[in-house]
């Protein structure tokens, strides 16, 4: 709602449209994704695409008692965070980022470093899409 509200009361005044107006909702992540050695315009894509920016997103749903009713994955892994990690990364979220389990990929420095670690070490082939024959 307040796009368009910026946009009619600039266009009023007679004033370009703001600078805010047009920016990446996921500019935010510039910054974060230098300091963790990604390529930023392959890693904003990714973002974008897997977790529309979201940093607490999850490809799952759960009942009450935390067990996983829904997954998008075929495989019934869980991809978690900005990046969508998925959870078959789970050793190296407990190297990297300590013993919280899963959960730590929804907080940003813990998905970015662990997104940093698979990429130096895979490459973008842990975010490319998998075909099944099945």
């Amino acid at each position: 709602m307040i796009r368009p509200i910026l946009i009619s009361l600039a266009l009023l005044l007679g004033s370009a449209v703001p600078a805010q107006a047009h920016k990446d909702p996921c500019a935010w992540l510039v910054p974060h994704l230098k300091r963790y050695g990604l390529p930023e315009k392959e890693f904003l894509y990714i973002a974008k695409r897997e977790s529309g920016c979201n940093p607490k997103a999850i490809n799952a749903k759960f009942d009450k008692k935390g067990n996983v009713i829904w997954t998008l994955n075929k495989n019934k892994t869980i991809d978690r965070g900005l990046l969508q990690i998925n959870s078959i990364h789970k050793p190296t979220v407990r190297q990297l980022c300590g013993k919280g389990g899963l959960d730590l990929l929804l907080e940003l420095n813990c998905n970015l470093k662990v997104a940093s670690y698979l990429y130096k070490r895979y490459g973008l082939r842990p975010w490319a899409v998998v075909s099944s024959s099945s």
